[in-house]
């Protein structure tokens, strides 16, 4: 990849976590309490998978691929990848399942509001 390319995805991905950011404030300024609602863009999220894989594995953006999106309803904030010692809400959150392919390899999301977190592999 590209310097410049780099720079430009990266910064596209401030931009859209930035947007996803400023969807989950409540008029006050203040985080709200209720569960995260979609954005009607969920390109945005698959986008922010993409780039979020493309940095750990080096790979071009172009050479990830998008296998699946699916739309779920998550039965708490975790998104079902709770990690031990955190807290989560105990509400229903509806989000996204990603499912992305790199190199051979299927890698897997979660996404819901401004938040894109990959899913362990269970292998490690």
């Amino acid at each position: 990849m590209k310097r410049s390319d780099l720079w430009r995805y990266l910064g596209l991905f401030l931009l859209a976590a930035a947007l996803l950011s400023a969807c989950s404030l409540g008029a006050n300024g203040k985080e709200t309490s209720q569960a995260p609602e979609l954005p009607e863009d969920l390109d945005s999220l698959v986008v922010l998978a993409k780039l979020d894989l493309s940095l750990k594995t080096g790979l071009d953006l172009e050479k990830i691929d998008t296998v699946s999106v699916e739309q779920i309803n998550f039965s708490d904030s975790s998104l079902g990848v709770p990690e031990p010692g955190v807290e989560y809400a105990q509400v229903v959150t509806p989000g996204l399942i990603i499912i992305l392919e790199a190199g051979g390899k299927e890698y897997e999301y979660r996404a819901s509001g401004e938040r894109v977190i990959q899913v362990p592999d269970p292998g490690f």
